[in-house]
């Protein structure tokens, strides 16, 4: 069984008088492992990624995760909690909290009290000297490495990755790629990238490429 499925999977946005078709009708099979989507702005590919993640209700066809429609037989709560993991490009970091605060929101969500993974993405990330700073205080490399922190404190299985460079320079672009991919190897978690970037392909298991909607694996 693949760990995702997409059947017939369509998305529509109505913006006044114009209706976007994002998605056309995706029908892909996803295994483990980094997988890589890649293609130009517009694409469809980030559209793709928060179906696939549980944040947007395609408009039509089904997601399914191990077998399962996440929309309709699973609990997204729980698969957010504990099952999943975000990075976004944003980084989406909370400045009323500090550091350690942002990275423990999903410990808190899933009841989880385990500071083991907590304790070893602090060393790992090298960003045990910022728990008690504002995010805001932090520069755009370590905001991205304390999201990352978030992302993989629960040890989700999944991790779902939307252009995590975007708004770094090509030397924290490359720590940080180099960090979520030793992460996800080291505790065997899969990987949802998507990018523009070309030069991040030759780190996929697999590839795929988004035109107008349409997805296809090379």
């Amino acid at each position: 069984m693949s760990l995702f499925e997409l059947n017939n999977v369509k998305m529509h946005y109505s913006t006044g008088q114009r209706v976007i078709n994002a998605l056309n009708g995706i029908n892909v099979s996803f295994e483990k492992g980094v997988n890589i989507i890649y293609g130009k702005s517009g694409s469809g590919k980030s559209t793709l990624l928060h179906v696939m993640a549980g944040f947007e209700e395609p408009t039509d066809g089904k997601v399914l995760y191990e077998g399962n429609d996440i929309y309709k037989e699973l609990d997204l709560r729980q698969l957010h909690s504990s099952e999943f993991g975000f990075i976004f490009q944003a980084f989406n970091l909370i400045d009323q909290f500090s550091v350690e605060e942002n990275i423990c929101i999903p410990m808190r969500f899933a009841g989880n009290k385990d500071l083991n993974m907590f304790n070893r993405l602090k060393e790992i990330l090298e960003i045990e000297d910022l728990m008690k700073r504002s995010p805001q205080s932090l520069s755009g490399g370590e905001q991205q490495r304390v999201a990352i922190a978030r992302a993989l404190v629960n040890h989700p299985r999944v991790i779902f990755a939307d252009e995590p460079t975007g708004n770094l320079d090509e030397e924290n672009s490359a720590r940080v790629i180099k960090l979520i991919l030793d992460l996800c190897r080291e505790f065997d978690t899969t990987l949802f990238m998507v990018t523009h970037d070309m030069d991040l392909l030759e780190f996929a298991d697999r590839r795929y490429r988004m035109i107008d909607g349409i997805i296809r694996e090379e």
